[in-house]
């Protein structure tokens, strides 16, 4: 059966101020009236039962989480005693679903992304688990690029693996860093690159082994979990083994190192929404030159995101702006810095504001 682990725990610094450090961009309403996390549990519907649906995330945003997926068992939310990136985490949860199911299939998503297109999202995530149920592979789901993009790592794709219905399925050739714009131009232009969406599946056994082969460092911890998994000793092994992790991400520890990589390309209207500016192009998608929520009053008006809250906010005579108005916060900054936006919180870091992240 095919289980769905939802990574929880990004900080969105870049959609500062409204995303903050106990309330991130994940618990927000962004792009619909409902969260990006719930969003993200919506759409897999009907494809995952709800009983296998798992979260993980640091334990400040359990609450949250709980907050939102009320309906979801309490021993579904998973609370990381520190943040160690995605390889513990991946690690972690596979541990717990291996226990539970021997021969259980692991979806991995993030629960801050967005995606246009659902059905074919879920005819992706179909193919996905008919190429690894019978087989020891680890799989990705690449985004078929549609402009050069430098915020993103990049997915080289090899030889055709097998074409299942609509989808295409290749080996990995190598995993790309985020390029330049001149190498992202070059990427785009050819067909043999898609972005690194951060979406995975596999079964769980596969990913432990290649822990196993690839992250040893980690695999003794996961070990010594599994080991103390339904006992007394389970939340204090697993603090224990966290402190002692790497601060690494999946790709990083595993994906990069193993040969066993397939990926399969995607159109599905994917954002990771990155910034203002990308919050921005996403919901301008019908003509209006301005993307508002909260109450707004404008003349000369252009080009703009207004995201405000109680208060009235006016504007004359802007173009090309961003604008968010939180209760103790006003953000004003122009499109094309919207990505600089990190650098105001490394400033207030700086000088101890801390109340403000």
């Amino acid at each position: 059966m095919m289980y769905a682990v939802i990574m929880a725990g990004g900080s969105g610094t870049r959609l500062w101020p409204q995303s903050r450090k106990d309330r991130p961009k994940q618990f927000h309403s962004l792009t619909s009236d409902r969260s990006l996390l719930q969003e993200t549990v919506a759409r897999l519907e009907p494809a995952i039962d709800a009983d296998h649906l798992y979260t993980i995330a640091n334990k400040s945003h359990v609450k949250p989480i709980r907050e939102q997926l009320g309906w979801l068992p309490e021993s579904h939310v998973i609370g990381e005693p520190s943040a160690r990136n995605t390889a513990p985490a991946v690690g972690i949860t596979a541990v717990i679903l291996q226990h539970k199911d021997p021969d259980a299939i692991m979806l991995v998503l993030p629960a801050d992304h967005f995606i246009a297109r659902a059905e074919e999202f879920r005819r992706i995530l179909n193919t996905a688990e008919a190429v690894i149920r019978d087989d020891e592979f680890l799989m990705t789901i690449g985004i078929k690029p549609t402009y050069a993009e430098t915020g993103y790592g990049y997915i080289e794709i090899a030889a055709e693996y097998k074409e299942i219905g609509e989808d295409q399925v290749f080996w990995v050739k190598s995993f790309k860093e985020k390029p330049d714009m001149e190498t992202a131009q070059k990427y785009v232009a050819s067909w043999r690159y898609v972005w690194n969406s951060g979406m995975f599946a596999w079964k769980a056994s596969t990913i432990l082994k290649a822990f196993e082969k690839h992250a040893p460092d980690i695999y003794e911890g996961l070990v010594r979990f599994r080991d103390a998994l339904g006992t007394a000793k389970e939340a204090e092994v697993l603090k224990e083994v966290y402190r002692r992790f790497p601060n690494i991400s999946v790709d990083y520890a595993i994906l990069e190192k193993a040969e066993n990589v397939l990926v399969a390309p995607a159109d599905i209207g994917w954002s990771d929404i990155g910034s203002w500016s990308a919050l921005h192009e996403l919901l301008s998608f019908d003509g209006q030159t301005n993307v508002v929520r909260g109450r707004h009053v404008g003349i000369d008006t252009y080009n703009c995101l207004i995201h405000g809250g109680a208060r009235l906010v006016a504007t004359v005579g802007l173009d090309n702006m961003i604008i968010v108005d939180t209760d103790d916060v006003l953000l004003v900054v122009p499109k094309g810095r919207s990505q600089d936006v990190k650098k105001l919180l490394d400033k207030l870091q700086r000088q101890g504001r801390t109340e403000y992240l």
